[in-house]
């Protein structure tokens, strides 16, 4: 797949009504939608192949698709031994043809070495001392990992972040694992396990030393495999030594709720985060039974009519500092999240940016300035862009 133009990107936008393949202009002259597929799926994840151009994977929560045609269309996948079927997480390996991961609700990992035709779970992961306290807020308080990364540079890691759980590694392709949330400390995860959700869910606050345990996105610098970017429930954590200590950074809006983060491919100290003054519960935009990445439940209360607050923050030294970017193209204090950040693999000072009600937003100046690309579906979660 390559750059069609100056300034334009191939790209997927991952909706809950399918998913929708376009071509972004950043500067927003010439973006066009090329197909719209997998209709009804609530699509979680998208991922290209790094060894076979034009191969793409694509995970909703419940069915796992692969496309030939880069992205254009799809075909369903058998997934057999994927027990667990509610999909929230997808990976593929940047080095070993084949190999693919999930993450489930309840909390499981799923590895498949033959293109996701069939999956073995990685059961290692329920040795962990925690593993039984993990939780999330609306019962029956059932954890998941919410994102699997993966890095050539370390090419046997696992690393998982678990919405609510913390950070776990595995450095043997998943046969055992380690927590590496930081500092110990009881007060992190309930006092006991929840498995029926029966008790009063028990929320934590931010812990010196420690990730807070309601992880949404997890990146590696290419730089340090030591090195991480966690965006949590509270804020923005970083950690330099592989995750025996995190630090929170000050993204300018307090405590902020963080979900994506993009790392300038070239220059890795240029960073984008979206983070929002409010929680789920308050943002702008249909609500379902269930909680989603994106989605609060119909049955969470409200406490604030303001919707999200949103903004996306910019950071040109690894997140020592962030600047807000406001009156530069971008809505200011979106009631709508930021479902998706990405800089484009081939041009990097070309960026994009979704909310959920389905705006995009480009920029060419690696995201100083920004232009409203394309009008897409409301709850767009998120979007890819190709290489």
């Amino acid at each position: 797949m390559v750059i069609v133009a100056r300034g334009v990107a191939d790209a997927c936008l991952l909706t809950r009504n399918g998913i929708v393949r376009c071509r972004l202009d950043a500067g927003g002259q010439q973006s066009e939608v090329l197909s719209a597929t997998l209709q009804g799926e609530n699509i979680r994840a998208v991922c290209a192949d790094p060894q076979v151009p034009n191969r793409v994977w694509a995970c909703s929560t419940t069915e796992l698709y692969t496309s030939e045609d880069s992205g254009l269309t799809w075909q369903w996948l058998p997934a057999g031994g994927l027990r667990y079927r509610e999909y929230w997480t997808l990976a593929v390996h940047p080095t070993r043809p084949g190999e693919l991961y999930v993450g489930t609700l309840p909390a499981a990992v799923f590895v498949s070495h033959d293109g996701g035709r069939s999956f073995e779970e990685l059961t290692g992961l329920h040795d962990l001392p925690d593993y039984p306290r993990w939780t999330f807020p609306p019962p029956p308080h059932e954890s998941h990992p919410r994102v699997i990364t993966l890095s050539a540079d370390a090419p046997d890691d696992v690393v998982v972040g678990v919405e609510e759980g913390g950070v776990v590694i595995s450095h043997d392709r998943g046969s055992t694992w380690a927590d590496i949330s930081g500092i110990p400390d009881p007060g992190a995860l309930p006092s006991e396990p929840n498995p029926s959700g029966l008790l009063p869910y028990q929320p934590a606050k931010h812990i010196d030393g420690r990730v807070y345990r309601d992880v949404h996105w997890l990146i590696r610098d290419p730089r340090s495999t030591e090195r991480m970017f966690a965006t949590t429930g509270q804020g923005l954590y970083r950690t330099v030594d592989g995750g025996r200590w995190w630090s929170r950074l000050n993204t300018l809006v307090g405590n902020g709720y963080t979900v994506p983060i993009a790392q300038h491919p070239s220059r890795p100290d240029r960073m984008l985060v979206g983070a929002a003054e409010n929680g789920p519960p308050a943002w702008k935009g249909p609500r379902g039974p269930r909680t989603g990445p994106f989605t609060a439940s119909r049955y969470s209360r409200n406490v604030n009519d303001n919707g999200a607050n949103a903004w996306v923050l910019r950071s040109e030294d690894g997140g020592d500092t962030w600047q807000l970017l406001a009156d530069n193209g971008l809505p200011s204090g979106q009631p709508y999240m930021i479902s998706g950040l990405a800089f484009d693999p081939t041009n990097p000072d070309m960026a994009f940016a979704t909310y959920t009600d389905g705006s995009v937003f480009g920029s060419v100046d690696a995201g100083q300035s920004w232009t409203n690309v394309m009008d897409g579906p409301s709850e767009t979660f998120g979007l890819v862009l190709f290489a």
